[in-house]
């Protein structure tokens, strides 16, 4: 049978890896000292999703003492319990639609976010990753306390942005094409090859400066 229990402890004290729960509401007098260390049920490929102090989960209790009877010194966490304190459910705002989500700050020329859809959407928001798959097949992964995320919205439009620096490494080509206009805009632009640069316009080659500096290296 599963039991809600709150976590209370995140840091297990040999590394293995668990979180300390109390049974609610059976435990509520016993000191957080004495309160066992449970195991997580994790998914194939073992992915860990760790919990927070406060967090509610269901528990269950697999093991047997020596005697036969459970053993409540060895509990498992199985998933998180769903709560509405103050009737709002404990789910980030996107998922639930009730509160403010995040809100990223605007960036010109920037595409439209994927569109939320409460109680239809994957959502999930843990130390500050947010990430969201609507239900209409938009995408979207952000650092909500930097400001950085990736996208694809609904009409497969696709964005990156990055308050900070961004980088593309390649040990191989990298290839850009379009179909359509390629604009690149900086405070300043360098062009470094290490053997010949080609420019070939099929109409109007041009150059606009205020100055210009041709050497022969």
């Amino acid at each position: 049978m599963k039991r809600r229990a709150q976590i209370v402890g995140t840091v297990h004290p040999a590394g293995l890896m668990r979180a300390q729960v109390r049974v609610l509401p059976d435990w509520n007098g016993v000191p957080d000292d004495d309160l066992p260390w449970a195991e997580y049920l994790l998914p194939i490929g073992n992915a860990f999703v760790p919990t927070v102090k406060g967090d509610l989960v269901w528990v269950e209790f697999p093991y047997l003492d020596v005697n036969g009877r459970i053993d409540t010194r060895r509990p498992m966490i199985v998933g998180a319990a769903q709560d509405a304190p103050g009737g709002v459910p404990n789910v980030a705002p996107e998922a639930s639609g009730n509160g403010s989500g995040w809100t990223p700050p605007e960036v010109d020329g920037a595409p439209p976010r994927p569109q939320f859809s409460a109680t239809k959407d994957f959502v999930i928001h843990r130390n500050n990753v947010l990430e969201v798959r609507t239900a209409g097949g938009g995408y979207e992964i952000a650092n909500t306390a930097a400001g950085s995320r990736i996208g694809m919205n609904e009409s497969g439009q696709i964005y990156i942005i990055g308050p900070a620096d961004v980088v593309v490494n390649a040990g191989g080509s990298v290839n850009v094409k379009s179909a359509d206009n390629i604009s690149v805009n900086g405070k300043n632009i360098t062009v470094t090859a290490d053997e010949n640069i080609d420019f070939k316009a099929g109409g109007t080659f041009q150059a606009i400066a205020s100055n210009f500096d041709f050497k022969k290296g």
